[in-house]
């Protein structure tokens, strides 16, 4: 079996249609660079998705808007795509892909995730700002035995004997949400420090969202069986949207509160993010697939097409759609300037939903970053954090002309022994 032939599979399998996490993308490329330690120095449109109490502080732009703004990160794990591309037009070797198997079997699976997002357009004018965006995910799950039925095949892993191959734990969680969001923010009379610490300043933004579900695909794997015949006996079923589908199949508002604090060199940033969220996936335009079938060397039978009721999907299937919403996130940062070019910042963030909650990257990061404008039209960006299962880093550059940006950013996630990869680019009006 040649690896770059396992690759193809797997990414064939993230390519089902994806659902959301986060409401908003980023929009940033550079809290993409600085690793997402961004909480405190986010400034014009920017500051809609990480913090709109910065739209209140002295030194944001009176008018900037992104443009097109797109980025993603794809990622395998255990076996990433680093050690499959090790063998690209080469066979695997028996022992590395016993390796793989090992690796599979202590991780509970074979994993791939897959984030995207994406904003057409944001902007701010003086301490109001506009986003829209969408953002889509993707999270897919071979089983250790699923795995390893790929790499060697109905025999297994057992010396090119037949055996029972297991697939039970395979799953897809994936989706797409869109939403359109406005901030505003308001500076408030209050110096903590009685004017020792020059240019005080405190503030609290508002972000309301109106949140619109594009798309859903919840599926598990219950008990398929390949038998030691070559025989395949799977139930994999599946909720999907029903055949009415025009792109809306849930909704609901959102708000996020964030308070800003700066003086001299010195700044501070905390955001609640869904402190109050109705999104709700729209169980009526859902429908369940039994997804059951059989296989043998003389007959076959599938169910992949006959839509039922989403009350007749299986009730561990219900409770995930039902446990898809959105939870309070927490983002504390702060910065400081030791001169005029660079600017150094640290973040903690931390989503308080449980395991089914929609989230996007890591649950928990806590890091640091630094912008550093060598050259007035060249800024130079990086950092790293620490993040839930592994790390984090992320490097970028800006280049100016003519009153406008053009970014571009990269970032690298360890989770475990895998790296994820991601990249941001876009276009926006110079708003820091």
């Amino acid at each position: 079996m040649r690896a770059r032939r396992s690759a193809c599979c797997v990414v064939a399998l993230l390519a089902l249609p994806a659902v959301a996490a986060a409401q908003l993308p980023s929009a940033s490329v550079a809290a993409h660079a600085m690793a997402g330690n961004f909480t405190a120095i986010a400034r014009g449109y920017e500051a809609v998705a990480w913090n709109p109490a910065n739209l209140a502080l002295k030194g944001r732009p009176p008018f900037s808007i992104g443009l097109g703004v797109l980025g993603g990160s794809l990622g395998l794990d255990p076996v990433d795509f680093r050690a499959l591309s090790r063998f690209s037009g080469d066979t695997v070797p028996t022992v590395t892909r016993q390796e793989w198997v090992n690796q599979a079997r202590l991780s509970g699976g074979q994993h791939g995730r897959l984030d995207g997002g994406v904003t057409p357009i944001a902007l701010s004018i003086a301490s109001v700002g506009v986003h829209l965006g969408t953002t889509t995910y993707t999270n897919a799950t071979l089983s250790p035995d699923a795995w390893e039925a790929m790499l060697f095949g109905n025999a297994g892993n057992n010396a090119g004997q037949p055996k029972e191959i297991d697939l039970t734990g395979t799953s897809v969680r994936a989706g797409v949400v869109s939403a359109v969001a406005m901030s505003a923010a308001f500076g408030l009379p209050i110096r903590f420090t009685g004017g020792i610490m020059k240019n005080e300043q405190f503030a609290i933004g508002l972000t309301g969202k109106y949140v619109m579900g594009n798309g859903i695909v919840v599926a598990q794997d219950l008990g398929s069986v390949l038998g030691t015949g070559g025989e395949l006996e799977f139930e994999f079923p599946m909720i999907v949207p029903d055949s009415s589908f025009n792109g809306n199949i849930g909704n609901g508002v959102g708000i996020d509160v964030g308070l800003a604090w700066s003086a001299g060199a010195w700044r501070v940033g905390l955001m609640a993010e869904n402190v109050f969220s109705t999104f709700r996936w729209d169980t009526l335009r859902l429908a369940a697939i039994s997804g059951v079938g059989y296989f043998s060397f003389d007959s076959s039978s599938t169910d992949f097409e006959t839509q039922r009721a989403f009350s007749e999907a299986p009730a561990a299937l219900r409770d995930l759609v039902a446990n898809q919403r959105y939870y309070p996130t927490i983002s504390l940062g702060t910065a400081f300037r030791p001169m005029g070019s660079m600017t150094l910042t640290a973040d903690f963030r931390t989503n308080l939903g449980g395991d089914d909650a929609i989230v996007v990257g890591p649950r928990t990061r806590m890091g640091v970053g630094m912008e550093w404008r060598v050259l007035s039209f060249l800024p130079l960006r990086g950092g790293v954090a620490s993040v839930t299962d592994g790390w984090q880093a992320g490097a970028g550059f800006g280049l100016r002309f003519f009153g406008y940006e053009l970014g571009v950013s990269s970032s690298i996630r360890r989770r475990g022994t895998a790296n994820e990869s991601g990249l941001m680019v876009g276009l926006m009006g110079i708003g820091r």
